[in-house]
């Protein structure tokens, strides 16, 4: 396991990172959506709304064509998919918004991510667009609300006058710092309470938070070990890892037993008198971080990663997009399909 990549960091990677951060609140060209959720009594409404004024500079009318992109891992049933791509193109006129119904737009998956990316209206190319935002709301059924989240938004720089982001000419979304904005190194989750032990397997604990897990290095060919640093609330750290291919959503204590009320209790020096208020209630707080990705023919050193903590407490939950490291990796992409991942060769960071 190595340590945190912040205690590596020279001034000239901070600045270079901090430039190109999105922060993941601004307009941007592609939105990330961590999740969709088309499961029986599950709905997913999934919002992109163009904040373009359609008043510009260079005679445009604030038009844009969105493309959304569904990655399934998981079909009918729940049978195993791998990572396949459904396609949907809307138009957005200016100051345009689009609310929908991922189990209308795609009926063909139960769950995985979706990611839209901004398309010129005449020649379908992808295009620097810095205009979209939106909202992810999940739902059982329509009367009765889960949680909801915004995407993690990605600026995308134009590689010509016509703003086209695809610089390599390769029809996959590179997530480098020169079509789109990278990925952050690290994940941060200020908190998450500790798991309960479930009574059986059909009676979930009271506290039962799950991890929406998504490989951003190599593609659908490529399985992705994901590290964990686990603090408890003592400064206590643990490591963990876990291996998963192209997107998951799994219960914490299914990851390891360091997130459970049971191992932070009896097994750490917690502090006794936090969460304050609450004393009896354990938790603490997760770095998450990219092992390896690999497939039959390729494997990335420190791949690209994104995490979203999805607490339950009983039969509510709450989510929340995470704090990122200013530090940022450049081997991102969405999506190659080979066992080779990356055709042009961004597979490993060049940061």
């Amino acid at each position: 396991m190595r340590f945190p990549k912040f205690a590596l960091l020279g001034l000239a990677t901070l600045g270079l990172a901090s430039s190109a951060l999105a922060n993941g609140r601004n307009p941007g060209s592609l939105l990330l959506f961590p999740e969709f959720d088309n499961r029986y009594s599950h709905l997913t409404l999934l919002t992109v709304t163009n904040t373009n004024t359609g008043v510009n500079a260079d005679g445009s009318n604030g038009t844009i064509k969105v493309e959304f992109v569904y990655i399934g891992r998981y079909g009918t049933g729940g049978a195993q998919l791998n990572c396949l791509e459904t396609n949907r193109t809307e138009t957005l006129t200016a100051n345009d918004t689009l609310s929908l119904l991922t189990s209308y737009h795609n009926p063909n998956h139960e769950q995985g991510y979706v990611y839209a990316f901004a398309k010129d209206v005449s020649t379908g190319k992808a295009k620097a667009f810095n205009y979209l935002i939106g909202n992810l709301l999940t739902l059982e059924s329509l009367d009765q609300l889960e949680y909801s989240m915004n995407p993690v938004a990605f600026k995308g720089f134009g590689s010509n006058p016509a703003g086209d982001t695809d610089a390599d000419g390769d029809n996959v979304r590179d997530l480098d710092g020169v079509e789109y904005e990278p990925v952050a190194d690290e994940i941060y989750i200020p908190r998450f309470i500790g798991s309960s032990v479930p009574m059986h397997a059909a009676v979930p604990g009271l506290y039962d938070s799950e991890l929406l897990l998504l490989g951003l290095s190599g593609g659908t060919r490529f399985d992705t070990v994901v590290n964990f640093w686990v603090y408890n609330d003592n400064e206590e750290a643990f490591s963990a890892q876990y291996q998963f291919r192209c997107w998951d959503r799994v219960k914490l204590r299914d990851i390891n037993g360091v997130f459970t009320q049971d191992f932070l209790h009896n097994s750490t020096n917690d502090a006794p008198n936090e969460i304050i208020g609450a004393n009896n209630v354990e938790s603490g707080w997760i770095r998450v971080y990219g092992g390896n990705a690999y497939s039959t023919a390729e494997n990335i050193d420190d791949p690209a990663v994104y995490a979203v903590l999805v607490e339950r407490i009983g039969g509510y939950g709450a989510a929340d997009l995470p704090f990122e490291s200013v530090a940022t990796q450049t081997n991102g992409d969405l999506l190659p399909t080979t066992i080779f991942g990356d055709p042009s060769g961004n597979n490993h960071d060049n940061q």
